[in-house]
């Protein structure tokens, strides 16, 4: 049995199996998120909370300053939105 579950997790990483824990983001970086994503939304709380497990907080504030000298948002970042609208009304 414990083979079977092993097997199945492997299988379903991704699913949430054997999930990443949660990256460390300082309080401010949410309030700067929820400014144009409120926590009340579903959708707006599985972003972040997929954006917190994607990518450590330098990797964010990064993607963040690209997004405003290029316009182009980091992958991880565009995943998290579109998996959580996706399963979410907004």
């Amino acid at each position: 049995m414990r083979r079977i579950l092993t097997a199945l997790c492997a299988l379903a990483g991704a699913a949430g199996c054997g999930q990443n824990a949660p990256n460390v983001y300082p309080d401010s970086a949410r309030e700067r998120f929820e400014l144009s994503c409120p926590a009340e939304s579903a959708a707006c709380a599985c972003t972040w909370d997929k954006i917190t497990r994607a990518m450590p907080y330098d990797e964010y504030e990064d993607a963040l300053a690209r997004f405003r000298d290029t316009g182009m948002m980091d992958p991880r970042v565009t995943r998290a939105r579109t998996q959580c609208l996706e399963h979410h009304e907004s």
